[in-house]
């Protein structure tokens, strides 16, 4: 305990020696590090509820930093901190802590003295009758120890969500449930911390990693977890182009355009390479699965197999299929037990599960985690007030604030705010099949004039309830490399700018007819592809009359999602409308950013042969971003990235948006506040299910 104290009392002095900085100027690689931004109404309206509330660049998450990245806090309370810490020296006894964690420069080690603890009921009966190995036999040697949110949980009972779909919706479980090597920081991205990985270290300046996995780990139905099952994704799946299920490896694993290479070492230990610096690899092993049991699934292989097919195998290894399908070993803390297609998934604890709190008990708390299939979302919100589901994010809408708040009083479930992040986002097709729209599209001036349209307050007050904060295409505010003059720009409500800048690029009413027509005099029109049933189609319908009011013809294209996104993905679009993909950290989804191989961006798949000069430098900046170690070459590159794409204005962003979510009040240690942006995992991860438990069992 003193050696504890101790080090916190230098995390203190070392503190009180700085000077207060502003986060916003730093190099800090962490989003929700930023400093606070302008206000807006938006965020006056959320600062004003009654309600906890999670802002990602709020000065109060700052405050809950200071200790682990000094200095973020104002001096007065430097004196209070040395106080506090050389009063805990001084009362405290001399027992070890149960749990250590240390690190050294480009190293990262998890040490866990976890007291073996009790185990959940039901697998303790099946250790007394003799169907499960002893608890002790289960964990691996140095298990991954959990604080709870809150406080120590209880064994128990089943976690109550809902989904859209099953197949369709199979994000919603992956980002819930699934495990990877590396992860980020819960219920905020502070930091990348190890996962399945123990331990790792860089060399070479960054080209080459060595990553050691936890001793003792095993799948759900008992077989050890190894390097094996990381090459046997990677080499045979991944970088095999009859067995992948996309075009090509994952651009995270891409570094200069070549994938980096993986080598086993022993069982427990592998080695990752390139020919530059991987400084994104621990974000890409927090989002990118890297292993498949390769135990189960490579008797349907071709490689291992002479008489499996490769079309055999990629059915078998869509995320769905490996998610959904009981029998599928896994190494979450739930496995699928009954999966009855569009009715439910039902997953039950995995006895193999390697994590544990802070006292020893064997993670999760909650015997079953159940997803109940229900098509319409505003089903799904009426049996969140119901008390019938547990909770409510993933499809919660701005639009039912009221009710949720008219209903909340009651008590059976307690809202939360958080953000703002990712919002309404409109891409053009810059490689549209219909050559006219194509050339539009690929003017300046067209995008610009479509930008200064839209008014985005509107949209806010009458569809976000004033949870939006209008910004044009650019880095979003939880990003160290937001601009607030790189958010406003293109984004002022202008019409007759509008009207001027398509007139200046030739598009004009000739015949008086209230329509624009391209240049060879036919009507200047397009569609706007977006998936319902969803708050998104009144988005699209508003703003297609904002368009129409300056001369454009738009068509909105309602559909199932199964329908929409082939579109997208073959380029048969003109406009697709989604939420803005990866604003907070881009280098997590590059490829909807830049130029990463054949089809990226998808709203400019062909950019690759094609000479779009600033699309080019843009990709170039952030693949600089992408290969360094050095966090101020991070920020110069990324700043560049940025500032090309936002005066460029490659789509049509309305905002950024506060989400709302919620949870029934019968859980315990549900977050008071979390990250919600995609490109951290969603919604799902941070709620950090696993040390979520069930206060009230009736």
């Amino acid at each position: 305990m003193r050696i504890v104290l101790g080090s916190l009392v230098f995390s203190a002095l070392r503190y009180a020696v700085h000077s207060t900085q502003d986060l916003r100027n730093s190099s800090c690689p962490y989003p929700l590090l930023q400093g606070g931004r302008g206000r807006s109404l938006a965020r006056e309206r959320v600062r004003a509820i009654d309600h906890p509330v999670t802002t990602q660049t709020h000065q109060h998450t700052r405050d809950h930093l200071f200790l682990a990245f000094p200095p973020y806090r104002l001096s007065m309370n430097r004196v209070y901190l040395f106080a506090l810490f050389a009063f805990l020296i001084f009362s405290c006894g001399q027992k070890e802590p149960e749990q250590r964690s240390s690190s050294t420069a480009g190293v990262s080690t998890v040490h866990s003295k976890a007291k073996m603890g009790p185990e959940a009921p039901m697998l303790a009966r099946l250790v007394a009758e003799g169907k499960l190995p002893a608890l002790s036999e289960r964990l691996p040697e140095n298990p991954l120890v959990v604080t709870p949110l809150g406080e120590i949980g209880t064994y128990g009972g089943t976690i109550r969500r809902a989904l859209t779909g099953d197949i369709v919706q199979v994000p919603g479980v992956n980002k819930t449930i699934n495990e990877l090597l590396m992860g980020f920081e819960r219920p905020f991205p502070r930091s990348i911390e190890p996962n399945l990985v123990e331990s790792y270290a860089f060399e070479d300046e960054g080209r080459t990693a060595v990553f050691r996995l936890r001793k003792g780990l095993k799948w759900s139905d008992g077989h050890p977890f190894t390097a094996d099952d990381i090459l046997f994704l990677y080499d045979d799946t991944l970088l095999d182009e009859n067995a992948r299920q996309g075009l090509g490896p994952p651009s995270s694993m891409l570094i200069d355009g070549e994938p980096a290479r993986i080598e086993k070492m022993d069982d427990l230990t592998f080695r990752v390479s390139a020919k530059k610096p991987m400084g994104q690899l621990l974000a890409a092993f927090s989002r990118t699965q890297m292993a498949y049991p390769k135990h189960v699934l490579s008797k349907w292989h071709p490689k291992y197999n002479p008489e499996a097919t490769y079309e055999d195998f990629r059915e078998r290894t869509t995320t769905g299929m490996l998610m959904m399908t009981p029998g599928i070993p896994a190494m979450s803390a739930w496995i699928a037990k009954e999966w009855i297609r569009g009715q439910y998934l039902l997953y039950e604890r995995n006895p193999y599960y390697w994590k544990v709190d802070t006292a020893g008990n064997q993670l999760p708390y909650a015997d079953n985690l159940r997803f109940t299939v229900i098509q319409n979302s505003q089903v799904i919100l009426l049996k969140f007030i119901n008390g019938e589901i547990d909770l409510f994010g993933r499809y919660a809408r701005n639009d039912m604030v009221a009710t949720l708040r008219s209903e909340e009083p009651k008590g059976k479930f307690k809202l939360r705010f958080s953000g703002p992040g990712e919002g309404p986002t409109f891409y053009l097709n810059w490689d549209s099949p219909k050559p006219k729209l194509r050339e539009a599209f690929r003017n300046r001036n067209v995008r610009i004039a479509l930008s200064h349209a839209v008014n985005r307050e509107e949209v806010n007050q009458i569809l976000y309830a004033g949870y939006l904060e209008p910004a044009g295409y650019t880095f979003g505010p939880g990003s160290p490399y937001y601009s607030e003059e790189a958010a406003n720009m293109y984004a002022d409500f202008d019409p007759v700018k509008a009207a001027r800048l398509l007139d200046e690029a030739g598009y004009v009413d000739s015949d008086q007819d209230g329509w624009r027509e391209y240049k060879d005099g036919s009507v200047f029109s397009f569609t706007i592809d977006v998936v319902m049933p969803s708050m998104w189609h009144d988005v699209c319908s508003l703003v297609s009359e904002q368009w129409q009011a300056v001369g454009l013809k738009v068509v909105v294209n309602g559909a199932l999602r199964d329908m929409i996104w082939p579109r997208r993905d073959s380029g048969e679009f003109d406009v697709h409308f989604w939420d803005m993909e990866g604003p907070d950290d881009p280098l997590g989804t590059l490829h909807d950013w830049a130029i990463t191989g054949p089809g990226n961006p998808f709203w400019h798949r062909f950019a690759r042969d094609q000479n779009t000069e600033w699309l080019w430098q843009a990709s170039r900046a952030f693949e600089r971003a992408a290969t360094t170690l050095d966090t101020l070459k991070v920020r110069e590159a990324m700043v560049e990235a940025r500032d090309l794409t936002t005066t460029n204005v490659p789509g049509i962003n309305v905002g950024f948006v506060y989400r709302v979510w919620g949870a029934n009040t019968r859980l315990g240690n549900v977050p008071e506040e979390a990250t919600v942006t995609d490109v951290y995992r969603g919604w799902s991860r941070p709620m950090f299910h696993e040390q979520i438990y069930i206060k009230n069992r009736e």
